[in-house]
């Protein structure tokens, strides 16, 4: 159960904020962020799934001809891909991640292989949101505010359980969305700068978010959980990732490979500057 946590406000120094929290299958392996995709995509910053060889949240840093751009991917609820066509939703972030037509990128896929997705798309102006729901795309800015996504969608535009969600997750969701939407909307707004102060400096009242308010990782409202969902079925938070999109172009970018084991130890900034050749 993915959640992204969002603030937006085109008027700050940094106009657009994500906290990512990934859930993932146990035994399902990764890297930690890094430019994994030396020949496609090498301008690219990310966590890469080593199963499939794409990712959950790709970064594109600043260069000489384009601001900074970021995408986030959550799984979403509606009519899947039939089996034998179905492809890998992980290299959705870095084909959009790596254009600025973001439109033209997606029109150009038969987004029939694809199951439901939620695509953030985040750059120095503000964000916007992508869901395919396995019968059409639909692509809404997201304005002035906080918001919160999960893999239901957009809160609470999106309030409504979408088809395909079973009870267990439809009540992990709602918990999860009762307890951390009015702490959300709570706390005061960060301007994080890349390379100043650590992450609990960058980010101050955000650090209450991104170690998951305290939570018990059985607790049923935890945004850092782990439930076994039957069958040897075993779903963790497997990283939290903290994002914000400088005006200026910056990123300030800073993970948790490890959060629920001494969480608030394992946060590191990723260098997510723009490569510069001679």
């Amino acid at each position: 159960m993915c959640t992204a946590l969002i603030s937006v406000d085109p008027g700050s120094r940094v106009p657009a904020l994500l906290l990512f929290a990934r859930d993932e299958v146990v035994e399902r392996t990764w890297l930690l962020p890094g430019r994994h995709w030396s020949q496609e995509h090498s301008e690219l910053i990310g966590g890469m799934d080593l199963r499939e060889g794409g990712t959950w949240l790709a970064v594109r840093p600043a260069d000489a001809g384009s601001g900074p751009r970021a995408v986030a991917l959550l799984n979403a609820f509606g009519t899947f891909a039939a089996p034998e066509r179905r492809i890998t939703r992980g290299r959705l972030p870095l084909l959009v991640a790596a254009s600025d037509a973001t439109a033209a990128v997606l029109g150009a896929l038969d987004l029939t292989r694809y199951d439901p997705f939620h695509l953030l798309v985040a750059d120095e102006a503000g964000m916007s949101m992508l869901t395919w729901n396995g019968s059409g795309l639909t692509d809404r800015e997201l304005g002035p505010g906080t918001h919160l996504v999960s893999n239901r969608g957009l809160e609470a535009e999106d309030d409504a359980i979408q088809p395909g969600a079973s009870e267990r997750a439809a009540t992990l969701i709602e918990a999860r969305i009762q307890h951390f939407r009015p702490l959300l909307q709570s706390m005061q707004r960060p301007e994080p700068e890349p390379g100043r102060g650590t992450t609990g400096e960058a980010w101050s009242d955000w650090m209450r978010l991104a170690n998951g308010d305290e939570l018990d990782t059985s607790d049923v409202r935890a945004l850092i959980g782990r439930h076994d969902w039957g069958e040897g079925d075993v779903w963790m938070t497997s990283s939290v990732a903290l994002l914000g999109m400088g005006a200026d172009g910056g990123v300030r970018y800073d993970v948790n490979p490890a959060p629920g084991e001494g969480a608030e130890g394992k946060w590191y900034e990723v260098d997510a500057a723009r490569r510069t050749t001679d």
